[in-house]
């Protein structure tokens, strides 16, 4: 006998207020990842991205660089806005990861979280200071595609080194 399946499962709803309070999130994934056609889903993948964006600061060494270089760089986004604005991203995100088949794991969730919140923060980027913060030439100016683009891809950096070849890797 195997008390974990034969304990009832668990609505949506349920692991949406168990994520909000820190709990349940490995349960709450695997739930979404089958289960993400029902109607409740949203629920639940929404307070997934609210946790997983809030977690990236503690939880994200690629997003904790790219926001030093930020910070460094005398940018000054509106940090929580941008976070609140990646939200409904990384929930779409979710779902479509779940849709893909197969198990998300929490780090590969967390990385995405991490990304869109670049993304959002891009928009509120000096590019000028950045480049110069990084030690990079300055090129001329670049669109927001392609600054958030630069931005996410720099979150799987661990140092400023490795944020550096990054965003000039995706600006070339």
């Amino acid at each position: 006998m195997n008390a974990w399946r034969d304990r009832p499962r668990r609505s949506a709803r349920e692991l949406a207020r168990a994520v909000g309070n820190g709990r349940s999130v490995g349960d709450a994934l695997r739930h979404l990842d089958i289960h993400a056609s029902e109607p409740d889903a949203m629920v639940l993948a929404e307070a997934l991205a609210n946790f997983l964006v809030d977690r990236c600061d503690s939880h994200h060494a690629g997003w904790r660089a790219v926001r030093r270089v930020v910070v460094d760089s005398s940018s000054d986004p509106p940090w929580e806005k941008c976070a609140r604005r990646a939200v409904p991203h990384v929930a779409q995100d979710l779902l479509s990861l779940s849709g893909e088949g197969g198990r998300t794991p929490l780090a590969r969730a967390q990385h995405v979280a991490a990304q869109r919140r670049a993304e959002q923060v891009a928009r509120h980027v000096d590019g000028p200071a950045l480049l110069a913060e990084l030690g990079l030439d300055a090129r001329g100016a670049a669109s927001t595609q392609r600054w958030q683009a630069a931005l996410s891809s720099a979150v799987g950096s661990r140092s400023r080194e490795q944020v550096a070849r990054a965003v000039d890797r995706a600006l070339s």
